[in-house]
């Protein structure tokens, strides 16, 4: 998903097996590894605002995080099965 408008415009966040990038597509920079999950990331999302992106995986969490930072916010537990969708 790519951020268009607000402050962070021209973000994108992309999603390999466990791991979530943050890039700058103005630059090609990547600016945040978003590691945490212990399976694969099914979804990934910011926030209307661009300020968090949200990740939901096969390890049955979704995790919340920073986008300026990359520092991990909140960690949502308790799902009986994948988190499939954000």
């Amino acid at each position: 998903q790519q951020v268009t408008d607000g402050v962070l415009s021209g973000k994108i966040v992309v999603a390999a097996g466990r791991k979530a990038f943050i890039f700058d597509t103005e630059t090609n920079k990547l600016l945040h590894t978003l590691e945490g999950h212990t399976d694969d990331i099914n979804c990934c999302k910011f926030s209307k605002d661009g300020r968090r992106v949200v990740t939901a995986s096969s390890d049955n969490t979704a995790k919340i995080w920073d986008t300026l930072t990359g520092r991990l916010l909140l960690t949502l537990s308790g799902h009986t099965n994948w988190v499939r969708a954000c």
